[in-house]
């Protein structure tokens, strides 16, 4: 067996990540990188083809794997191989040294000749934190690591120190070197065969005696950062930002010159692994599953399915290759975050054809969607998801390509069984095409399913000519607070109204929503809030001729294009101070609304949304931002399998799963306790088990206030607020870059408002009818 290496590594189960990484998505287009996916020794057989057909070709189950002596790797966290022998590593802090110790185990790959030991992480003064960033094992179990000593100096003085250490495999220190004076950081480690022990960081490169440690060659590149390195044969490539792009590009250990460009399909980058392979020159991990690729090939070649194999990508921290049909997996668990050794085998294509499939689609998928994937296929015995996530499609040159496939695919016809809709994605444009099934019959069909347990309000803010061509089972709210005091009885406002209430305030437009937003900034802003103001998709009209249109783009008008940060100071009291009106709001909880009243405001604020067009129905300025969007296929054989899944995402255990991520449930029961829960005190575990109640804090202006539970009369405006929400955030790429882009001539004073607004109202009429 061959050496593995991990190069770069993403934590994941992160569930702090999991909220702002939603809203995120609404303001930026998800910059992932591709490639082109084939089936395992079949090239050409292309994972999340355009024919969307069942595959049974990549699913593994898990197998018995057992070591020949105890071994703990609950707290192991990495996984690589050199040759025939496997290594997990890891950093504890259960022993009493408080950076805890360095753990190592390695094994063949039978499970046999079991290694382990232990380093401690023990440091020489209390100015010092260690903490290791690579190791690697060789073929006779003795490990090489990268130690880095982080000093705390004096006077913010900081500085760290790396270190390349061998330890034997009984844990004896054989050698140490410290690399610091080479400005290389341990990003990565290999042992490169017959010529010494590699590690680069930075710009630069070293080359090392397996002997003593002693430097035998140091290398700069010349690039600015080495993003990724692995080694090919006697050299190494090094995947780096060159020319306003990623390059991946051959370095020569002899002469230290690099050499050609190597072309790889799709990016370099895409994988959260990439390791020495086995019985290929890479084994590739990524989002949906197990790559191999050979240097040279047109295509890499796909081999295990995670979702189809009923694993959670989410819990994958590495893997190795036992074998053409075996892998090692080390995965974490979702619920204590421990680690464990998994080894699966591949399932013959014609006994895994004993289920349906069920075919999926999206461009990208959260941990939500990707556990209830898992939990269907484990207990469905009829139908089984297999999923295919289009995101993966992006290169570095074009982030949109895996979207634009999607959108082709569909429009052509080739629809999967289920869509996971995005702001992306041109859902007005489906519906008019009946593309999707209209799921209202479904649900009346169903008696476990009662639309009364669900907040109607989101559901039917996502239909289209009527029909309900989707289902959302959970979400937020985006909206802008103001002060109740300021607006008196209004629930929403015009631009004029706004305008005309900062300016009896002497409030500069330039900070009425607080310090820092940019031109652009706003009209993202108003496209997310607003776009539904000016345009009726069922009438095919627009509206951005008006007069309340021209009155925002002479609003917009008075932000600057750039902001000077440089003079930045502590706003967050402007609101207290009177130097901003308005706050802009993401709502997934009802934390989120204690904040704006107890800390932002410091007294009762309506929810008042963006200012409307006054002329348009039932416009409010807020808008709802779905979790997810599920739709089933117009044109699928399986309904029953297909609304089995849909509907398992309102179960009572799933809606809970949505609070816990952060985000409002769909079930009224559990939103309802969720809103009652925001009117109790905030509690703890103590250190002796007992549950105590706190009152948490934020600091304003300086000064600490105390974030108190809401009352009744709080809990009861907000939840309305929510249930009155009617709209969907509808973020059109192609609506905003027609403002923007004719916009400019305006703020630059080429054009008048009306000349711009008469041109953007041609251009988007144009995009509405012909998307209608």
């Amino acid at each position: 067996m061959t050496q593995y290496m991990i190069f770069s590594h993403t934590r994941k189960g992160e569930k702090a990540m999991v909220k702002s990484r939603k809203l995120v998505s609404l303001a930026l287009c998800l910059t992932l990188t591709a490639t082109v996916f084939t089936g395992c020794g079949k090239k050409g057989a292309q994972k999340g083809s355009t024919d969307n057909v069942a595959d049974y070709d990549h699913i593994y189950r898990e197998d018995k794997f057992t070591l020949s002596e105890e071994a703990d790797v609950s707290e192991l966290n990495r996984i690589g191989a050199y040759k025939d022998r496997v290594y997990v590593y890891g950093q504890s802090y259960g022993s009493d040294d408080e950076n805890g110790e360095f753990k190592f185990l390695s094994f063949k790959e039978d499970g046999t000749d079991v290694k382990q030991f232990s380093v401690s992480a023990k440091a020489s003064s209390e100015n010092e934190t260690i903490y290791f960033n690579q190791a690697i094992c060789d073929g006779d179990g003795n490990f090489y690591m990268v130690k880095n000593v982080y000093n705390y100096g004096e006077d913010e003085d900081n500085y760290d120190d790396y270190y390349l250490e061998k330890y034997s495999p009984e844990g004896e220190q054989l050698w140490q070197s410290q690399i610091t004076d080479t400005d290389i950081t341990g990003d990565g480690i290999y042992i490169i065969e017959g010529r010494g022990v590699l590690t680069y960081g930075g710009s630069k490169i070293g080359l090392f005696s397996e002997e003593d440690g002693k430097l035998i060659k140091d290398y700069d590149t010349g690039v600015e950062y080495l993003q990724q390195l692995v080694p090919k044969d006697n050299n190494v490539l090094i995947y780096t930002w060159d020319d306003d792009a990623y390059k991946l590009q051959e370095f020569s250990l002899d002469d230290g010159k690099v050499g050609k460009d190597i072309e790889f399909p799709g990016s370099f980058g895409n994988y959260s692994y990439c390791l020495q392979g086995t019985n290929s020159d890479l084994l590739l991990l990524a989002r949906d599953g197990i790559y191999t690729y050979n240097y040279g090939d047109s295509d890499v070649t796909y081999c295990c399915s995670y979702i189809d194999s009923d694993i959670n990508s989410d819990m994958v921290e590495g893997a190795v290759q036992l074998s053409d049909t075996e892998f090692l997996l080390l995965l974490m668990d979702e619920e204590d975050y421990t680690y464990k050794l998994t080894k699966v085998v591949k399932v013959p294509a014609e006994e895994a054809k004993s289920q349906e499939i069920i075919t999926l689609a999206c461009y990208w998928m959260d941990s939500t969607v990707r556990n209830a994937i898992v939990d269907f296929n484990k207990s469905n015995p009829k139908y089984r998801i297999s999923v295919t996530d289009y995101s993966l499609y992006d290169t570095d040159n074009d982030y949109g390509a895996g979207v634009t496939k999607l959108n082709t695919d569909i429009v052509a016809g080739n629809v999967p069984d289920i869509v996971l809709a995005s702001t992306e994605l041109p859902m007005e444009a489906y519906a008019a095409k009946d593309i999707f099934m209209d799921l209202d019959p479904l649900i009346e069909a169903d008696s476990e399913f009662t639309p009364d347990d669900y907040l109607q309000n989101v559901f039917d803010s996502f239909r289209r000519d009527g029909k309900l061509y989707s289902l959302v089972p959970a979400f937020s709210v985006y909206t802008i607070a103001v002060a109740t005091s300021a607006v008196g009885g209004k629930t929403s406002w015009t631009m004029k109204e706004m305008k005309q209430i900062a300016d009896s305030k002497g409030i500069e437009y330039k900070d009425m929503f607080g310090f820092g937003y940019t031109r652009n900034n706003i009209m993202s802003m108003a496209v997310y809030l607003n776009a539904s103001s000016y345009i009726n998709w069922d009438k095919h009209e627009c509206y951005f001729d008006s007069d309340e249109f021209k009155e925002f783009l002479t609003f917009m008008k008075e932000f600057p294009e750039d902001y000077d940060y440089s003079n930045y100071e502590d706003t967050s009291d402007y609101w207290r101070k009177g130097k901003a009106l308005a706050e802009l709001e993401y709502l997934g909880d009802f934390d989120s609304y204690k904040d704006v009243l107890r800390g932002t405001f410091g007294e009762d604020v309506t929810m008042i949304g963006f200012p409307t067009n006054d002329s348009a129905e039932g416009s409010s300025g807020s808008a709802i931002i779905p979790t997810n969007e599920i739709c089933i296929s117009a044109s699928t054989d399986k309904k029953e399998g297909c609304w089995e899944f849909l509907k398992s995402f309102f179960n009572d255990e799933y809606q809970q799963k949505y609070v816990d991520y952060g985000y409002f449930p769909v079930k009224r029961s559990t939103f309802e306790k969720m809103a009652d829960d925001a009117m109790k005190p905030e509690t703890w575990i103590n250190e002796e088990g007992v549950e105590e109640t706190y009152t948490p804090t934020m600091y304003v202006g300086g000064t600490e206030v105390e974030v108190t539970p809401l009352t009744q009369a709080e809990r009861d405006y907000i939840v309305g607020f929510i249930e009155g929400v009617t709209e969907h955030v509808v973020y059109d790429e192609e609506i905003f870059n027609i403002i923007s882009e004719e916009a400019a001539a305006y703020f630059n004073g080429q054009k008048s408002v009306d000349d711009v607004a008469g041109i953007i109202q041609s251009r988007i009429n144009i995009y509405v009818n012909e998307n209608s």
